[in-house]
């Protein structure tokens, strides 16, 4: 026969199903927010990198430029 001491041991080792649903709902719970830390700094790693994307985008424009002046002052087509 168990008696009480038994399921005392068997609680001790063993969990119950209530004890996995908490313990599932809180890792839940903590897993969503680390993913969502992790896309909140891809975005703002993303950000910083479209910015320097941008600058260096102006940057060749302006060289594109000086070299366009250059070439039709040392080939001048007309």
């Amino acid at each position: 026969m168990i008696t009480d001491n038994d399921i005392a041991k068997l609680k001790k080792v063993f969990v119950t199903k209530d004890e996995m649903e908490m313990a599932f709902e809180k890792n839940t719970a903590i897993i969503v927010k680390e993913i969502l830390t992790v896309v909140e700094v891809i975005g703002e790693m993303s950000n910083k990198l479209d910015k320097k994307i941008t600058d260096h985008d102006d940057i060749l424009e302006h060289h594109q430029r000086q070299i366009d002046g250059l070439n039709a002052k040392v080939f001048p087509t007309a």
